[in-house]
């Protein structure tokens, strides 16, 4: 492994150089990989078994598109009867960080909720596999992918 700095040729899995010290680039890619592939990701199921995976984002909105508006969240409920169980248009936001994943409330008409606990607006709530996540009315429980 070819330090950045000094040009030194140092030992495969070095983390800094052997000459000047220099913390050495290709460990920092290696951790990048490793943190990926650690990484869980989640699905809302709903109760009739259909999911929806939460895209790889460190921000996903949730809510109904709605064209005229030019509203398109990333995780469209309008096909879960969204607009009939009082889903905003933009209505949570989940942020990913890590392994580690909030719901937010954006200030929707009708509540977000976690295991039956109302999530208040703008205040990140931890969400983790086995929840039950409502927006409005709809239900989903959250299960790793």
């Amino acid at each position: 492994m070819k330090c950045s700095q000094c040009q030194m040729e140092n030992i495969e899995g070095a983390l800094f150089c052997e000459e000047c010290g220099a913390k050495l680039e290709a460990n920092n890619e290696l951790q990048e990989t490793m943190k990926e592939t650690t990484t869980e990701r989640l699905v809302l199921a709903s109760a009739d078994g259909s999911t929806l995976e939460i895209p790889a984002k460190e921000e996903v909105v949730i809510g109904r598109e709605d064209p005229i508006s030019e509203v398109f969240p990333d995780l469209d409920l309008t096909g879960f009867g969204g607009m009939e169980k009082g889903v905003s248009r933009k209505h949570a936001v989940i942020h990913c960080s890590g392994a580690d994943y909030t719901v937010e409330d954006m200030g929707s008409t009708n509540g977000t909720y976690v295991n039956r606990k109302k999530v208040l607006p703008n205040t990140p709530q931890a969400i983790k596999p086995g929840d039950e996540i409502r927006f409005g009315k709809l239900a989903f429980s959250l299960k790793a992918a």
